[in-house]
């Protein structure tokens, strides 16, 4: 049986991040057609980056998990490197903003300007593993492909020089800094293949690094909302203090997503007092905000996970950074009525393609407003249900995933 492998920064059963997860769907789906081998980290902190696991070999529902030890991380000297970093990244997000850094890469596609720097950054990261490095090396003649997950990490950036001839990059780009230093230009115009999750993210791509980025498809990921254990809602009820009505995000708790949502959500319950709660369920990542009208599980099963979903009244994404939301997704295959942020393109499209069985909000008022229809009028969310659960077979269901992703593999 032939090999391939997935580099990604953190992978495991408590490991509850998107792009991880991702990963983790697709590793599990190939096992009966490869032998797969994941290749990642010992840690599931992305902020302190301290080994989690002890273990450096694990097989999880038919993959080998080959896990490295990073490279001793220091916060200030990190900080420091990217400080150096910010005139190149400027400049070529200036270029962007004005418009011309497309018909720019289109003339040259891989550009210098600061890389030795970026590089720093990058051999300073808290994933930065020369062990992995390393090994995928010593063992890239066993591998028909190596697939790379977000554009973003050392792993990527590096794991993309060793055999660019037989890489998948699983870029999840989204609009932020990070995507505009000169190092990535070289990684999106030398891989094998680039799969995205949405057209949004392709022309995002695009208008970043031009015409000469590698051969590219939209590959996306399908989504398990069906377990055999069902989770009750009298369990739910009597372990996390479940209430009646609420609105629930999953994911990460952190302060990228939580830095609006949260006094967004006390400032409506002050304007609509009711016994509506927020239910805030992942690891936390951010100080704990302790309010009445806030809920945190931690971090939970899937089965758990699903049924938080099925009992609640509204989903809610705060980011506006996606390149596809999983969250988003796996709630909408439940019937779910998502809110998402409407600066993200990738979730206003949702939005949009789905006939508005998700909807967007732009600002504060925007939100209350929105929370409140739904709230007022459940009739709405009933009405969304079926257009929910058949925007996401349509076009995220696994046999047309993986049929993309298997004739993918079959010509590398």
């Amino acid at each position: 049986m032939e090999k391939i492998c997935f580099l990604v920064c953190q992978y495991g059963k408590e490991v509850n991040g998107g792009a991880e997860y991702h990963c983790r769907m697709l590793a599990e789906r190939l096992v009966d057609d490869y032998e797969v081998d994941v290749l990642t980290s010992k840690t599931i902190n992305y902020s302190t980056f301290e080994p989690y696991y002890t273990n450096e070999k694990e097989s999880l529902n038919g993959v080998n998990i080959l896990r490295f030890d990073c490279e001793p991380y220091n916060a200030d000297v990190h900080q420091n490197w990217r400080k150096k970093t910010k005139f190149s990244r400027k400049i070529r997000r200036n270029l962007y903003r004005l418009g011309i850094l497309e018909t720019l890469s289109n003339i040259i596609p891989k550009w210098d300007l600061g890389i030795e720097n970026e590089e720093k950054l990058l051999q300073t990261h808290g994933f930065y593993s020369v062990k992995l490095l390393k090994y995928l090396e010593e063992h890239k003649d066993d591998y028909k492909a190596i697939i790379l997950f977000s554009y973003v990490y050392p792993h990527t950036v590096f794991g993309a020089r060793i055999a660019p001839h037989k890489t998948l990059l699983i870029p999840t780009v989204h609009n932020e800094g990070d995507v505009f230093r000169s190092v990535h230009t070289h990684v999106f115009t030398s891989v094998k293949h680039i799969g995205f999750n949405t057209e949004e993210e392709k022309h995002l791509t695009q208008r970043i690094f031009g015409k000469n980025i590698s051969p590219n498809s939209i590959l996306a990921v399908g989504v398990e909302t069906e377990f055999e254990t069902e989770i009750s809602k009298d369990f739910l009820e009597e372990k996390f203090q479940i209430p009646d009505k609420y609105i629930h995000y999953f994911g990460r708790v952190c302060g990228s997503k939580m830095d609006k949502l949260i006094p967004w959500f006390i400032s409506y319950k002050k304007k609509h007092p009711s016994n509506l709660k927020l239910v805030l369920t992942g690891r936390l990542f951010q100080e704990r905000i302790e309010h009445p009208d806030i809920v945190f599980t931690g971090f939970v099963t899937d089965e758990e996970k699903i049924s938080l979903i099925k009992n609640a009244t509204l989903i809610v994404n705060p980011s506006k950074n996606e390149s596809l939301s999983l969250l988003l997704l796996e709630a909408m295959n439940l019937g779910k009525t998502v809110l998402v942020n409407g600066k993200s393109d990738v979730l206003v499209g949702h939005a949009k393609k789905s006939g508005h069985a998700t909807e967007a909000y732009f600002n504060e008022n925007d939100f209350h407003q929105k929370v409140h229809k739904y709230f007022s009028n459940p009739d709405l969310l009933e009405k969304n249900k079926s257009k929910a659960k058949e925007y996401v077979q349509n076009h995220y269901s696994w046999p047309l995933i993986m049929e993309r992703l298997k004739n993918l593999l079959k010509s590398m």
